[in-house]
């Protein structure tokens, strides 16, 4: 792994810290940077609300916008939390809601208000000379789908009229049950092209012909040159796989651009729109799509059982630990590491949140590759009962890993480095070690699959 590409991860902090700024209560959360102009065309978006709070009690709804607070029209949680600190405590304060064509008003205490806000911003007007790809999904942490390189190839292979859908590539593929730990604490361990490069099986079982193209943030010809694939990929009505393009290094859908191809146009996960965005940045890798003559799988369930097998009993693919010495590597990380000699910003940055990323991403493939395997069962009852009896331990093993939230702190969470304490990490080995054993009673099923096909 290149050291741009590990620093760019750890500036991520992985995903789920995104999904935790738009949940969390706005008296606890900063606003994220965003491009000038941005903010002051938002709405926030009520997208929960917190049990026992003011807005609770004063009748506030998921679904509804909040328009003002103490009288001041706000656009963004930057707004909100101004606004918070200039009312006096103690006092209470008015705070406007939009609903649906319904304007109210609302009167609670000063301070959290108890909602889970998103900023929203309204579609783009697209430039004259713009050439947009209309129809790509939606992207985002909301749809369960937690890995974005999959739920970037799902939404292209839709446009492009394949039905295989995001848990067929993540259990054909072999990526739902792989896991790869980086001995380093990388959260780009779960990611398909890190280590074994699943990525490759999820485009061919999607049915793409495909190339990867790189290009260095400092090396504008070669950023020019990829810019002009990608706009002559567009002009063929064909989307383009790309990673960073908002905010922080996941992937996301090209599917447009505009001014002679100078913006792009976008799907991520991190979007604020319910159309498409204009990407921050240039995209440092992309790959490219083609469509064979018949868009179908290149990559059969047989060819997993092997991919699965091999993940499993080898100890590593450059630097990251895998499959079943993953576990042994990370058990062993956790009970006998030197937390406390570790820098501040290691600890929290790049430590426990790398071991909350990949915790939580090994319960979220398990469960889907359970799913997976139920549908396959169907469709091979010669291998039925197999099949079932791995969905069974997969389900179990997920299981066993929960509930996360007792093991794992994420860095956004972290006030100080006992919140993520020795018990927690002697628990989180203890449920890693029950996670393991499922592992190995799942590779006996695997070789035999592996075996029956080959």
């Amino acid at each position: 792994m290149s050291t741009r590409l590990f620093a760019a991860l750890l500036l991520a902090t992985s995903v789920s810290a995104v999904v935790a700024a738009e949940e969390a209560p706005v008296v606890e959360t900063a606003a994220s940077e965003e491009e000038p102009g941005r903010k002051a065309q938002a709405t926030l978006l009520v997208q929960g609300v917190v049990p026992g709070t003011p807005a609770e009690a004063a009748g506030v709804q998921e679904g509804d916008i909040l328009d003002t607070y103490n009288g001041v029209r706000v656009h963004s949680l930057e707004e909100v939390n101004a606004q918070k600190k200039l009312a006096p405590k103690g006092d209470s304060v008015e705070i406007g809601i939009i609903r649906g064509t319904e304007r109210m008003t609302f009167r609670i205490p000063a301070g959290q208000i108890g909602v889970y806000l998103k900023e929203v911003l309204p579609d783009l007007e697209y430039r004259e000379d713009a050439v947009v790809i209309d129809g790509i999904e939606k992207l985002g942490w909301d749809t369960g789908k937690t890995n974005s390189f999959i739920a970037a190839v799902e939404a292209a292979s839709k446009h492009a009229g394949s039905d295989v859908d995001y848990t067929e590539m993540n259990g054909m593929s072999g990526a739902a049950f792989r896991l790869h730990f980086h001995k380093q604490w990388c959260p780009s361990s779960p990611d398909p092209g890190c280590g074994y490069p699943v990525s490759n099986h999820v485009l061919e079982v999607a049915g793409f012909e495909y190339e990867f193209r790189h290009a260095d943030t400092g090396d504008t010809e070669a950023q020019e040159a990829l810019r002009k694939e990608i706009t002559a990929s567009i002009d063929r009505d064909m989307p383009v796989i790309a990673i960073d393009l908002i905010m922080v290094p996941e992937w996301g859908v090209i599917t447009g651009y505009q001014d002679g191809g100078k913006e792009l146009l976008c799907r991520t996960y991190f979007d604020s729109r319910s159309g498409y965005e204009i990407a921050q940045k240039f995209p440092w890798s992309v790959c490219l799509l083609d469509v064979p003559e018949s868009m179908e799988a290149q990559f059969r369930p047989e060819a997993g059982f092997n991919v699965v097998v091999e993940n499993l009993t080898t100890e590593e693919y450059n630097g990251y630990a895998s499959g079943l010495a993953a576990f042994d590597y990370w058990i062993e990380q956790l009970q006998n590491a030197d937390f406390e000699a570790m820098e501040e910003e290691r600890y929290r940055e790049e430590v426990s949140h790398s071991h909350a990323w990949i915790y939580d991403r090994l319960v979220s493939d398990r469960e889907n590759g359970a799913e997976y395997l139920d549908r396959l069962a169907e469709k091979m009852p010669d291998q039925a009962e197999k099949l079932e009896s791995l969905a069974g331990l997969y389900r179990e093993e997920a299981e066993l890993l929960k509930p996360t939230e007792d093991v794992i702190v994420y860095s956004f969470n972290m006030k100080d480095r006992g919140d993520w304490s020795s018990e927690m990490r002697a628990e989180a080995a203890k449920r890693l070690g029950a996670a393991k054993a499922k592992e190995e009673e799942a590779l006996v099923i695997w070789q035999k699959l592996a075996e029956a096909e080959d």
